[in-house]
């Protein structure tokens, strides 16, 4: 007797690899320092990892929890992944990748206060490889200095394909 995945398993399997591409590979962002000498900054959970130890020397509780919350939304591809066996976890990193790509999304568009979306700026860094690690494609400036990318979108798209998967669980319908 041959088995088919069920459709379950297919969307958490492809939603998992689209959230850890975006995560990893993509820019959620950048911004611009206009200053002399003028650098791109980008927005990406390879900037994170290069922060890391930084949030956890802070001696402000806010940016340890930050700091917690967001490891665990680095680990949100992973969780997808995982659905494949588990619906409960294909569900909880789906959610964490929704909420992240649409946190980032406002607060790069200046759409929520400065103060909530200053968590964004845990994610700063420069690019591993110019142009190359992490992959910039822009999709919406704020004042030409900020622009949204491509990461942002893919993560929630990957997001919501492995909540569907979730959802729909392991054997699907």
């Amino acid at each position: 007797k041959c088995k088919i995945m069920g459709a379950g398993k297919i969307l958490c399997i492809i939603g998992g690899i689209v959230t850890l591409l975006a995560t990893y590979l993509f820019s959620f962002g950048y911004i611009l320092n206009p200053f002399p000498p003028p650098t791109t900054l980008y927005f990406s959970g390879i900037g994170f990892i290069q922060n890391i130890i930084l949030f956890f020397q802070s001696a402000d509780p806010l940016t340890i929890v930050l700091a917690i919350v967001f490891i665990i939304f680095l680990l949100a591809g992973v969780f997808i992944l995982i659905g494949v066996k588990s619906r409960a976890l294909a569900i909880i990193g789906s959610l964490f990748a929704i909420v992240a790509g649409v946190y980032f999304m406002l607060s790069l568009f200046m759409i929520i206060p400065i103060e909530i979306g200053q968590g964004t700026f845990m994610f700063m860094g420069e690019a591993l490889v110019d142009g190359i690690i992490p992959l910039h494609v822009g999709l919406g400036s704020y004042l030409a200095l900020i622009e949204v990318g491509l990461g942002t979108y893919i993560l929630i798209g990957g997001g919501v394909l492995g909540l569907v998967g979730g959802i729909m669980g392991p054997d699907g319908f």
